[in-house]
């Protein structure tokens, strides 16, 4: 049986390895290597953890739709969907409301929440083509 030193990492083979045997099952510890783990379930953990935080940043960042806040959603619906001069009739508000809804859908891939502000008429500019171009 050869057993490695926790002190030095040197193998040390003993000789009377038929005669050590285990004490629930009685099977003999012959021809079997022992070495004490140390740190690699440790730092096989922290990678795992650390593997995870990272993918599911990227997957944030990269590959999860960009969309606006709701109440950024609702008031750009809201707005393209009630003209201020004329009351609508209700189905013709719904009809708005899907074309104002895809317009929308069609614009937050050009224009992301964090640049609304600073980009607002080509927002503007963007939407209304989108809207144009919407059934």
């Amino acid at each position: 049986m050869n057993i490695e030193c926790p002190h030095c990492n040197t193998g040390n083979t003993i000789e009377f390895a038929e005669n050590i045997s285990c004490h629930k099952c009685q099977k003999s510890f012959a021809g079997f290597s022992f070495k004490k783990i140390t740190g690699s379930i440790l730092s096989t953990g922290l990678l795992l953890v650390g593997t995870a935080f990272i993918g599911e940043k990227i997957d944030r960042e990269f590959f999860e739709a960009k969309r606006y806040p709701s109440a950024a959603i609702y008031e750009i619906i809201s707005y393209c969907s009630s003209p201020r001069d004329s009351i609508l009739h209700r189905g013709t508000q719904k009809e708005l409301i899907i074309k104002c809804s895809c317009a929308l859908d069609k614009t937050m891939p050009d224009v992301s929440h964090k640049d609304l502000k600073r980009r607002s008429i080509e927002f503007q500019t963007i939407f209304a083509r989108n809207l144009n171009s919407c059934i």
